[in-house]
């Protein structure tokens, strides 16, 4: 992908790359809300290259449409537009990241979870990164990575979601099974919130694993 470009497409061209650059024919791609969205583009435009995918947080396109409604969900979108986003977002040492850990996920403890490496990087490397996949949505026309509602997904996968989570109702999961023609697992994870790396990564990884134990064997 060129220099600066945030769009879905972009970071699902980087893993199919990624995937090639290290000498390998396929992979099981694994990815979590910007990661899921990339990963659903490189199971539509590289099946031959995914052998399992695993997306965590984001539900299939199908699930979200043209549904005015997920923009009342997850308003940090149409926020993070606004010119003094970069301000807001790093005022009182980047309290905004703190409020987004505690909205997404209600049930964690924010207060026990270390984000001082997140807000060093911000700090470091400047907030026009992660911001970038925002800005691209709305303006490079690319906002699921070239994929749609229409686009089907025939390889393995799991889809993982929390049913407390604060972005996006768990039923749109439910909705978005459709887009899936091969088999199919959906892991819905009680009580836990957007981020469940942090909050349950033991059960989490369990439920990976067991997957990942379905799958034929590598090419």
């Amino acid at each position: 992908a060129e220099d600066g470009d945030y769009t879905v497409g972009a970071l699902s061209a980087d893993a199919a790359a990624l995937i090639d650059a290290l000498g390998e024919k396929d992979a099981v791609i694994v990815g979590h809300d910007w990661g899921a969205a990339a990963a659903y583009a490189v199971a539509v435009h590289h099946p031959d290259r995914v052998r399992g995918l695993v997306a965590i947080s984001i539900p299939h396109p199908l699930g979200i449409g043209k549904d005015p409604r997920v923009l009342i969900e997850a308003p940090h979108f149409l926020y993070y537009q606004l010119p003094f986003i970069r301000w807001w977002v790093a005022r009182a040492d980047y309290a905004h990241i703190d409020r987004i850990y505690q909205t997404w996920s209600p049930t964690l403890d924010v207060s026990k979870v270390d984000l001082s490496d997140v807000k060093a990087s911000f700090e470091q490397g400047g907030l026009d990164g992660p911001l970038g996949y925002y800005w691209s949505f709305f303006g490079a026309g690319d906002a699921g990575g070239g994929i749609t509602g229409e686009n089907l997904i025939a390889v393995p996968s799991l889809v993982v979601a929390g049913d407390a989570d604060g972005a996006i109702g768990i039923e749109r999961f439910e909705k978005a099974k459709a887009g899936f023609t091969g088999p199919y697992t959906f892991l819905a994870l009680k009580g836990v919130g957007h981020f469940p790396e942090i909050e349950v990564p033991d059960e989490l990884s369990a439920g990976i694993l067991e997957f990942l134990g379905t799958l034929p064997s590598k090419n």
